[in-house]
């Protein structure tokens, strides 16, 4: 079978990323489905965006001006406050906007509600499945929205939208889908892991995106000491250091790695455990070809339009 063609935040290098704009496309496309962000605003709405704070290199406010670093938080923000910027179009000084040449901008949009995003969803002519990413920082529990409080705010969306059978919730930050698992038992919960290569002795290619060198070494102690607030209690060093058999324990339904870590190895032993496998963020045409041959049941991609045209 085919693995589905999961649209990164609804098409992240085809549209504005997290619009109605590029989930409508993603629709009109004939995708699987899409990924999203979400977040809790300051009077507890559930709105859709990636960063905690406010992007400036697609932010700006009605009067056209872009925002300066630093930018207020998110969490920080009221619904009405959030409205109020524009997020369809890139800052053309940015890195951002030369990373994303081919995106047909949309002047109007604005960071939207998790549930006018399901309301684009229910028009497919085909079951769309929405992989919604519960955003909060373990790092920092002061800069997002609590994981449990999150979990339990999503939740009741999509279970009002009935939107929470054709869901499948991801995140870095386990405790909230340990959660969403505790006050839904049948949500599907796939479970995100960052880059493996940041926890490897020796420093992680650039292209896996590691963090900065004293980030990577309080990671890399976290992990080591079993201690990784990301983790819940469920550490791949007290399971015989299979981040697998950890997501397993954990209650996971599936894994959702960073696509160089979906080895044939990897996917083999997610099988014995009875996970379904996803993958992001897979942009290149070889990489989307061999993950599909792996068998993988997802592949998440800012270009669903080129894992389209190849047959996967």
């Amino acid at each position: 079978m085919r693995p589905w063609n999961i649209a990164h935040r609804g098409g992240a290098k085809l549209r504005p990323e997290n619009t109605l704009a590029a989930f409508a496309n993603a629709v009109a496309g004939g995708c699987d489905g899409a990924e999203l962000d979400v977040q809790l605003s300051r009077d507890g709405e559930v709105v859709v965006f990636h960063d905690q704070c406010l992007k400036p290199e697609i932010c700006r406010e009605a009067s056209g001006q872009w925002l300066v670093a630093p930018t207020p938080r998110v969490k920080d923000l009221s619904l009405a406050e959030l409205r109020q910027f524009e997020v369809g179009r890139a800052n053309p000084q940015s890195d951002y906007a030369g990373e994303h040449r081919v995106v047909v901008w949309q002047d109007g949009e604005c960071i939207p509600l998790l549930e006018e995003v399901v309301a684009v969803a229910k028009t497919a002519s085909t079951p769309f499945r929405l992989f919604v990413e519960l955003k909060t920082s373990f790092s920092d529990r002061d800069a997002s929205a609590l994981p449990e409080d999150l979990a339990e705010r999503t939740v009741a969306v999509l279970t009002a939208c009935g939107y929470l059978d054709r869901t499948i919730f991801v995140s870095f930050d386990w405790p909230g889908l340990i959660h969403a698992k505790k006050i839904a038992p049948d949500a599907q919960c796939w479970f995100t892991t960052m880059p493996q290569s940041w926890f490897r002795d020796g420093e992680p290619p650039p292209e896996d995106d590691p963090p900065g060198t004293a980030a990577l070494q309080v990671l890399r102690y976290w992990a080591r000491e079993g201690i990784s607030p990301w983790a819940g209690g469920y550490d791949a060093i007290k399971y015989g250091g299979s981040l697998i058999a950890a997501v397993h324990a954990a209650g996971g339904d599936g894994w959702f790695p960073m696509w160089a870590d979906a080895t044939d190895e990897a996917v083999r032993e997610a099988r014995g455990f009875g996970l379904k496998i996803g993958a992001w963020t897979v942009n290149a045409p070889g990489q989307m070809r061999m993950l599909a041959a792996r068998g993988l049941d997802a592949i998440c991609t800012d270009r669903p339009d080129i894992l389209e045209a190849i047959g996967r």
